[in-house]
Parts: structure tokens; C-alpha cells; sequence
């Protein structure tokens, strides 16, 4: 009887742990993808409009800044400026309400005497540097502008050139680049 009952002892104690073995659980989720198409950024150089420092008599060392605003200073004392002056001013077009991050040099761009042979004498070349914007953050180094509602912006690049006192009469020329992306 010992045996039988050992037997069903066990049995039952089978049948018992197959009902309480526990079953696997799944279980899923759904996640949404998106991806938000730009349109292409243009920017364009505004019709009419350069870097333009003017005319200056130099006798010595100094520096020349015209900021974005149209602001000259022309403080050095061995520098006389006169003539008519202009910031270069750049349109942006766009996705409406975006905002894109300007990006002007940082090096040195050099300007070269447009008539110098090796024989004239005087220096033949001004350092621009300090390119700046009239965009919004351009204080903090990261000039952004906001385009509108049609997608449309703008912004005007001023800058500093630096003389020596030893150049050579005549015009000085040269380019930079100027750059905007999505911020």
C-alpha cells in the first residue's frame, strides 16, 4: 500500500507541477518614425552690395572696422577715411520659420593690390578679419537668423581690416565665404 501510495504521491505531485509551470508572456509595442523634409537653403549675394571700406589716406599703423549696421571707425590717427562705404548684404531662402546658423571666416582673408608688380614697392596686401553679422547671437559667436513665414531672410557681413602704414596706393580686392545652414 506504501508503494501505491508513493506512486500516486508522485503523480499527483506531476500533474500538480504542470499546472502551476508558468508560461512565457510577450508582449509588443508600436513606435512612430518621422523625418521632416527641408527645402534647399539658397543664399545670394544682395544685387549692389560689396564690403566697401571706402577711401583712406594711411600714414601709419591702424585698424578700419565697418560693422554690419553700416557703422564705420575710422579712429586711428595716422587714418583718414572718406568715400562712401557698404556691408555686404546676403538673402536666404528656405523652409518658412526655420532658423539657419551663418558661418563667415575665421581666418585672415587677404586683399590684394589690384595693379602691384614686385618693382612698385609698398605693401600689396590687407588683412579683413573679424567678419561679424547683424544676426541674432552673433555677439556669442553663433549668428543665426529666422527665416519668415515665405521662407525668406537676410543679414548684412561687416568687418576689420588691418594696415601697416606701408601700402601702396591703389584698390585692394578679394573674397570670402559665406555660408548658412539649418541650426
Amino acid at each position: 500500500m506504501t508503494k501505491i501510495f508513493r506512486i500516486g504521491a508522485a503523480g499527483a505531485a506531476l500533474v500538480s507541477a504542470m499546472g502551476m509551470s508558468s508560461v512565457a508572456h510577450a508582449d509588443n509595442a508600436d513606435a512612430t518614425a518621422t523625418a521632416e523634409v527641408l527645402e534647399a537653403l539658397t543664399l545670394d549675394l544682395q544685387t549692389g552690395t560689396s564690403l566697401d571700406f571706402g577711401a583712406m589716406v594711411v600714414s601709419g599703423a591702424g585698424t578700419v572696422s565697418l560693422a554690419a549696421d553700416g557703422t564705420l571707425d575710422c579712429s586711428a590717427a595716422d587714418i583718414v577715411c572718406t568715400g562712401t562705404t557698404g556691408v555686404a548684404g546676403f538673402d536666404v531662402g528656405g523652409t518658412a520659420s526655420k532658423a539657419v546658423t551663418i558661418n563667415l571666416p575665421t581666418a585672415d582673408v587677404e586683399l590684394q593690390h589690384t595693379a602691384y608688380t614686385p618693382t612698385s614697392g609698398g605693401e600689396h596686401v590687407i588683412e579683413l578679419n573679424g567678419l561679424v553679422s547683424d544676426a541674432a547671437n552673433n555677439a556669442a559667436g553663433d549668428p543665426e537668423v529666422t527665416l519668415d513665414a515665405a521662407g525668406d531672410g537676410s543679414f548684412n557681413v561687416g568687418g576689420t581690416i588691418n594696415l601697416d602704414g606701408t601700402e601702396e596706393a591703389g584698390i585692394f580686392t578679394g573674397t570670402f565665404n559665406v555660408s548658412v545652414e539649418y541650426s
